[in-house]
């Protein structure tokens, strides 16, 4: 396409840790694609973080620009001042999610499981301003999913999430494009890496705590790893999914967490039939009364079961439909950069709309 029919999207971060780093390096390595094959120039025009602090930029600078300022710096680095052409910005994060000068705003910030807050108060201001917002963060889609699809359609902007379950993989995309007459009855899966991860090596004769090492050295786990080993994040990402796909209009706490955490792990592993393979799987299921009922739990596996086979840093969900029978999705290493390309595509289709 020419320049003229070029169509340039302005988006602000409100949030930029390994995500949005990874976001802004693929949109400046990803700017001439964009552009040919679907006509869109990004710009950021604004961004704010706790220990960066905020700017904007009315006309937007480019992904390039934005990356050579080095802002916001590298984790544990504080770096105030904008980006050349940008200016200061004052004002809290839900100011600046409603005033900013931006076409989009995407949220990156930290998960707060049972809550989604402050992520769900950034995004219900930009929402309320009439501004399309793109996620990464599952909190808010997991507590508050029907007011906030509710919000964005009184004020006629988007609300799309597809990186909050298994990265970038293009689950609730695949389902909105592809099977627009298809009904989830249901599904099954692996949504948490880090506890693969950690199940795996202890499954090779390493110890809990070894692996949990290993996985930390990877940049797979958080120093406090326990809101992946304890089932927090899966109960998070099935509430998600079974909001999204299933209507369930649940919350992370209805979620029932059978036999998790540090001490099930060891106990399961050590008490692990031959041949069989220890997994955090997290299920949904419709009942005969409509209602929907999920739960995460330690399940050993049989090796016929290819989320059985699954190790390492691999996820995977199986969906139970009434058009496609069952529908299985896996996904390889995932990490950050996974995640920003979940997050692009979706401002592509935001731009696109």
């Amino acid at each position: 396409m020419n320049q003229q029919q070029t169509k340039t999207v302005r988006i602000a971060l409100v949030g930029c840790g390994a995500v949005g780093r990874e976001l802004i390096a693929l949109v400046a390595r990803k700017e001439q694609a964009l552009a040919q094959r679907h006509g869109l120039r990004i710009l950021f025009s604004g961004g704010l973080t706790r220990s960066a602090g905020a700017w904007s930029a009315r006309d937007g600078v480019s992904a390039a620009t934005l990356a050579a300022s080095g802002w916001p710096g590298t984790p544990g680095a504080t770096i105030t001042a904008p980006p050349s052409g940008a200016q200061p910005f004052a004002g809290d994060a839900q100011t600046f999610a409603a005033t900013c000068p931006a076409d989009i705003v995407v949220e990156l910030t930290t998960l707060e499981p049972l809550t989604g807050q402050p992520a769900l108060d950034h995004i219900r201001a930009a929402l309320t301003a009439g501004r399309s917002v793109v996620t990464a963060n599952k909190g808010p889609i997991a507590n508050a999913y029907d007011e906030l699809r509710g919000l964005a359609e009184m004020r006629g902007v988007k609300l799309r999430f597809e990186s909050t379950v298994m990265d970038g993989t293009p689950i609730f995309n695949m389902v909105e494009a592809s099977l627009p007459a298809t009904e989830v009855s249901g599904f099954r899966g692996l949504l948490n890496c880090t506890s693969n991860y950690v199940l795996s090596r202890m499954g090779q004769g390493e110890t809990l705590e070894a692996g949990i090492a290993s996985a930390q050295a990877l940049g797979v786990a958080e120093a406090d790893p326990s809101n992946d080993l304890d089932g927090w994040d899966a109960s998070v990402k099935a509430t998600v999914l079974a909001n999204a796909l299933m209507g369930a209009n649940m919350r992370p706490q209805q979620v029932a967490r059978i036999s998790l955490g540090a001490a099930a792990m060891r106990q399961a592993q050590a008490e692990l039939p031959t041949g069989q393979t220890l997994k955090q799987v997290a299920e949904a299921r419709r009942n005969a009364d409509g209602s929907v009922t999920a739960e995460v739990r330690l399940v050993a596996l049989p090796p016929n079961d290819v989320l059985g086979q699954l190790v390492g840093r691999e996820v995977g969900l199986r969906l139970y439909t009434d058009t496609m029978g069952e529908l299985t999705i896996i996904e390889g290493d995932g990490g950050p950069e996974q995640t920003a390309l979940g997050v692009l595509a979706d401002i592509v289709a935001v731009a696109r709309a």
